[in-house]
């Protein structure tokens, strides 16, 4: 059995957690009502405040309601974003969250006497305006990486700190021909579940991967216009590439370049402080890893523009995404709307078929195949979500307070969720550069 036990919020610090006034109200009642009668087709249980409860007792999904008046109106004035915020105040548990983001979020987003906050910000169709650009003195540099803290991320993940889907050793793997003439790789769901110790390994054997599926190796050029923590550029210049890497962070700046002197490996990466757009000269590969966590479509559409312009003939461009297999759901919809609020403003995630069409736009790459390997993923993340739970003091420790402990985790079960339920796909694309049909002067090539 799950305890709430009383939490108290710093509202000078989380204004956004304040209830409205008039809590209550038809909508809130309304919403009580059509969740309680729903209980059993979700596969729910509701345990209230006074010993009641609503839904089977055996149900797969169990929350547990601390403050059932603000819960509801939340749901009412808010909806999914109130969900999240909800859970950020102390107002529900549950022993996995995941689960209960995967039954709950849907059915908020269907129904029709909760607030649609994300439909308002990204219409029908989940299509968020790029954000996380700024100015440095020319045009806007879009931020491919994420804002996190260096000493957020070192709670979750491994000693790799890398903060993509990681490849398990067992999972079976499977190669067809698509359709459209591309190779699909599918890796299966691991088993045994991985534990935690086993992240490390797995977060460099995807990068691994992804190296080798850009050709790097001894004496190859290649660009990595997402270094996230280290782990990539530096396992890229071990395979004894020439590798340049950037960042628009001078936190990040500072940390990648402590760490790779200490690796011993700051002859072998040239690291700027910048983005793709201000990449020189030409490579054999391009790797970027969530180029549009922050920036949503805006950061792909800068890798694959650096592409066309530095990739030599015959180069090849990987980028390993998260994305949306058709249209955002309203569920990924609604979730972005609490995301843009606490995690990142890029909105819902890109669509496959957007990233398709934007590299079959572009002059020089043709889409060559792809590496999906979403439970992959989803077990990192379900590890991400054990370890921040496990590290809960030393997260206090360092000022994270609850409500952000809580908030994190929150973030974290809801890309479980998506990862799980279909909603959300992890995949590794490969392309190569098409031979330039021109001179750099314009003229024809003979």
């Amino acid at each position: 059995m799950v305890r709430l036990e009383p939490q108290t919020v710093d509202l000078d610090r989380w204004p956004a957690l304040a209830m409205p006034d008039g809590i209550g109200g038809h909508a809130a009642g309304e919403v009580a009502q059509a969740l309680r009668r729903s209980t059993r087709d979700l596969g729910l249980r509701i345990d209230y405040p006074d010993s009641s409860a609503a839904g089977e007792y055996d149900a797969p999904v169990r929350i547990v309601l601390g403050n059932p008046s603000h819960f509801w109106a939340r749901l009412a004035t808010a909806g999914v974003l109130g969900l999240g915020e909800s859970f950020m105040a102390g107002e529900w548990v549950t022993s996995d969250l995941g689960a209960a983001i995967a039954v709950l979020a849907p059915w908020i987003a269907a129904n029709s006497d909760c607030a649609h906050p994300g439909e308002r910000a990204y219409g029908r169709e989940g299509r968020a305006t790029p954000g996380g650009g700024r100015r440095r003195g020319g045009p806007v540099t879009v931020e491919l990486e994420d804002s996190v803290p260096g000493a957020l991320t070192s709670l979750y993940t491994d000693e790799t700190m890398s903060t993509s889907g990681g490849v398990f050793a067992s999972g079976a793997r499977t190669r067809v021909r698509a359709e459209d003439g591309t190779d699909v790789v599918h890796l299966d769901a691991p088993t045994p579940p991985p534990r935690r110790g086993d992240l490390g390994d797995a977060q460099r054997r995807s990068a691994d991967t992804l190296l080798t599926l850009a050709g790097v190796g001894p004496g190859s050029r290649a660009l990595v216009a997402t270094p996230g923590w280290g782990e990539l550029p530096m396992r890229a210049a071990e395979r004894g590439a020439h590798v340049r890497t950037m960042t628009a962070s001078t936190e990040r700046l500072s940390a990648l370049g402590s760490r790779f002197a200490a690796a011993g490996l700051d002859d072998e990466i040239s690291l700027f402080l910048g983005g793709p757009a201000e990449a020189r000269g030409s490579v054999e590969a391009i790797v970027a890893v969530d180029p549009g966590v922050t920036a949503g479509f805006a950061g792909y559409a800068e890798v694959l523009t650096a592409a066309d312009r530095v990739l030599t003939d015959g180069g090849r461009l990987v980028i390993a995404a998260v994305v949306s297999p058709e249209r955002p759901k309203p569920a990924i919809v609604e979730l972005a709307a609490w995301g843009s609020r606490y995690v990142s403003e890029a909105g819902p995630m890109v669509s496959w078929t957007d990233l398709v069409e934007a590299i079959e736009r572009s002059p020089r790459l043709h889409l060559r195949g792809r590496v999906e390997s979403t439970t992959h993923h989803a077990e990192t993340v379900r590890l991400w979500s054990e370890t921040f739970a496990h590290r809960g003091r030393d997260a206090a420790a360092l000022g994270f307070d609850a409500v952000y402990r809580r908030m994190w985790a929150f973030h974290l079960a809801g890309l479980e969720a998506g990862l799980r339920g279909g909603w959300l796909e992890s995949v590794q694309v490969v392309a190569t550069a098409k031979c330039d049909l021109t001179r750099r002067d314009g003229s024809p090539t003979t």
